[in-house]
């Protein structure tokens, strides 16, 4: 009676503290503070006023290439139900806490059944990982990531059974799960090499070209897509609104192999500091932050390892996932958070791992020492989302940009006319309460995830952004564009004046091509 009622409650319970957890911590800052959120809103818009998959904050409308349809159509659905903005942030952002309260079933259920946890098991996972600050503060702003953890356990399910019943049927349902999450977020796509290698390895020849032709069917179009309009959107764009793959290929011819080392090197330097962070020990004595490294590299291990046996597409797929954000240039915490629910299914089935398999209730050194490793971790991970919490973290995040965007978007709404052009700092919020056209005043290159930008890097892009757009104002706050709006409004040869001095931030004007290169 008790067992089949905790299976009935548990995933209840998991839903509602999660879904509680995001709940709470939603305030009404604006969208677009994290530049991901604001295009997800101007495109899901766009499509649900039948502009199509366009940017329509910047001139000219280009179609949308950085970032695959999925969240702005599930956006846009929600949009055509409520289509006053900004209010409909707010449905935007609950809808998000629903899907991590789906996110939560969901690892319960994938950890009951297809990892074979025990009720305990199941739901440290699905509670731990998706009630907690990391998922929190993504999901308090309108960005992809719930969308993602939902699908990847539905795709991640649909590839294990498929690896367990071997049938062309189970894999194309896997091929085609991996197709639509990559839809939502393109790291998704990596679930399907993990099935068809766990295919292989099981000998399911047929189930595996199954899911490699169903997939490349459904990705087709995108990428049809992707190659028709790649272009549109000027090079100095191409890291904040282009395609990826030539952002990231020009980084890697130019920089080489060297580059590609450097960037995984620092990479593993700011997991490790994560791995501090996440377990409360990073303001603790070195020997407490390598043990706690130590530690979480041990579980994970451990998890990699059961996983193998239980979960083989969880497994590949986590090694792939892993290695990808190792070698990306950009904060790799971030990209973790997405699959947060995965990686707790990894720490749980890593600290089962740990304890070995012998009878419960024999408490060898073995069992005693992989009790002791996951309550300190629990406790330090623990004592970093009750520090989050007091901190209100995800307010901070969203309420720094904020606050330094506030005085230009009062500025532009009392000092300039709808058709106004303006290249500025935070240009997808200043637009979308603003309702004037907008581009951004700098570039985004890979290099600046290793070395800063230098000044000379951001004036000569602003130079750039100038010749291509007829830019009435120019409105700068952050470092970079401040540097730029500084160099190009003075010296021999300046394109720029300045308007007026705002308290965080200055409005320049583009000087007429007659008074350009002296006064």
């Amino acid at each position: 009676m008790m067992p089949s009622r905790v299976e009935r409650l548990a995933p209840l319970v998991a839903a509602v503290l999660a879904t509680a957890a995001v709940v709470l911590a939603i305030e009404p800052w604006p969208v677009g503070v994290f530049q991901d959120d604001g295009i997800y809103v101007v495109l899901a818009r766009a499509l649900a006023s039948g502009e199509g998959f366009r940017f329509t904050q910047m001139p000219g409308a280009p179609h949308a290439t950085h970032y695959p349809p999925g969240y702005p159509l599930f956006l846009a659905a929600l949009w055509k139900a409520a289509p006053s903005f900004p209010e409909n942030v707010t449905l935007f952002k609950f809808a998000n806490a629903a899907l991590v309260g789906c996110a939560a079933v969901l690892t319960w259920w994938f950890g009951r059944r297809h990892a074979q946890l025990g009720p305990l098991g199941a739901g440290a996972a699905a509670v731990l990982f998706t009630a907690c600050s990391p998922v929190v503060v993504l999901a308090v702003m309108v960005m992809s990531e719930p969308l993602f953890m939902v699908g990847v356990i539905v795709a991640l399910a649909a590839g294990e059974r498929a690896t367990r019943s071997g049938t062309v049927r189970d894999g194309a349902i896997a091929g085609a799960m991996g197709a639509a999450l990559a839809m939502v977020r393109t790291l998704g796509i990596l679930v399907v090499p993990a099935t068809v290698l766990a295919l292989l390895l099981r000998r399911r020849w047929q189930a595996a070209v199954a899911t490699v032709v169903v997939a490349a069917l459904g990705l087709l179009p995108w990428q049809l897509w992707v190659g028709a309009h790649a272009a549109e959107v000027p090079a100095v764009f191409t890291g904040k609104y282009g395609s990826y793959g030539g952002w990231l290929g020009d980084a890697v011819r130019s920089g080489g192999l060297a580059w590609v080392t450097e960037v995984i090197r620092f990479n593993a330097g700011r997991l490790a500091f994560e791995s501090w962070t996440h377990t409360g020990t990073v303001l603790g004595p070195a020997w407490l932050k390598v043990t706690a490294t130590c530690a979480v590299v041990l579980v994970l291990a451990s998890g990699f390892v059961v996983a193998w046996s239980r979960v083989r597409v969880v497994a590949l797929f986590a090694l792939a996932y892993i290695g990808i954000v190792l070698a990306w240039p950009f904060a790799p915490a971030r990209f973790l958070w997405g699959i947060w629910p995965v990686i707790g299914l990894l720490c749980v089935l890593g600290v089962r791992g740990l304890a070995g398999t012998g009878e419960a209730h024999r408490l060898s050194p073995r069992r005693l020492s992989a009790g002791f490793a996951a309550v300190a971790l629990l406790a330090g991970y623990a004592k970093f989302n009750v520090q989050s919490a007091q901190e209100r973290w995800w307010s901070q995040v969203q309420g720094g940009v904020a606050e330094r965007a506030r005085p230009l978007t009062e500025w532009v709404r009392t000092n300039t006319d709808t058709s106004a052009v303006l290249a500025t700092d935070d240009d997808l919020l200043v637009h979308l309460y603003t309702g004037r056209r907008t581009v951004p005043n700098n570039t985004f290159t890979p290099q600046e995830h290793l070395v800063p930008q230098t000044p000379a890097l951001a004036a000569q892009a602003l130079r750039e952004i100038l010749a291509t757009y007829e830019v009435d104002y120019v409105l700068s706050v952050s470092d970079y564009g401040t540097s730029a709006g500084h160099a190009l409004s003075t010296g021999p040869q300046p394109v720029l004046r300045v308007v007026t001095r705002l308290p965080r931030g200055v409005v320049y004007q583009p000087l007429p091509d007659e008074e350009r290169g002296g006064r």
